[in-house]
């Protein structure tokens, strides 16, 4: 069996935006480097635990919800959904066909605004009448080539209020879903965080797999 990889995270690097996109999330010290100390030696002083392609868990808005510690590690069977409405409904989950144990990867081309100022402003959001389908319809998790599933004005926040409150995880900020979407089958879903107790979100590795006998 072979296995094709799509890569659907953003890349990180020192002085990174993040939410509202005038916040640094990232900075990284060098402490030594191979040309002067024979070895390179970096850390983290900062890292924003919702920069770039991140995971949110329950905890995010539950107050008993689920931390990163106490997501599965798992290998989802997929389904990729392209709209190019800004306000998502049921309707284009309604039309995906069985929806249940699986994750549900909503494809919009948002990635394409990734480093403009645009961003995080006026960007498409699910609606909490889609949400409240989506947990109906037993997903395992919601991933979004957005900032967010909620409207970017939202103080609120009923979408992640709904989806956490189901026990749905919710990965934000992928890129190339578009590359997904073209490439057609039953993808598969990763998106790993770090182990890291009393956690509500972490930056992941998320990819798409493609198994081929």
């Amino acid at each position: 069996m072979t296995v094709r990889v799509i890569d659907l995270t953003r890349e990180m690097k020192d002085g990174m935006e993040v939410w509202p996109g005038n916040t640094i999330g990232v900075r990284i010290e060098h402490l030594a480097r191979v040309e002067h100390e024979g070895h390179n030696l970096s850390r983290f002083t900062h890292l924003d635990c919702h920069c770039g392609t991140h995971i949110d868990s329950p905890l995010h808005f539950i107050e008993s919800g689920e931390d990163l510690t106490e997501i599965p590690l798992r290998i989802y069977s997929a389904v990729a959904v392209s709209t190019s409405v800004k306000r998502i409904g049921p309707e284009p989950f309604q039309k995906a066909g069985p929806l249940e144990g699986r994750a549900i990867l909503a494809h919009t081309g948002w990635d394409t605004h990734v480093g403009r100022p645009d961003f995080y402003r006026d960007f498409p959001y699910v609606t909490p009448e889609a949400a409240r389908f989506l947990v109906g319809s037993g997903i395992a998790l919601l991933g979004l080539d957005t900032p967010s599933p909620d409207q970017g004005e939202s103080t609120d926040h009923p979408v992640h209020h709904i989806l956490l409150g189901g026990g749905i995880p919710i990965v934000e900020g992928l890129v190339r879903l578009g590359k997904v979407i073209a490439e057609g089958g039953t993808p598969h879903f990763i998106a790993f965080p770090l182990k890291v107790k009393d956690l509500e979100a972490c930056p992941v590795r998320a990819a798409a797999l493609f198994f081929t006998p």
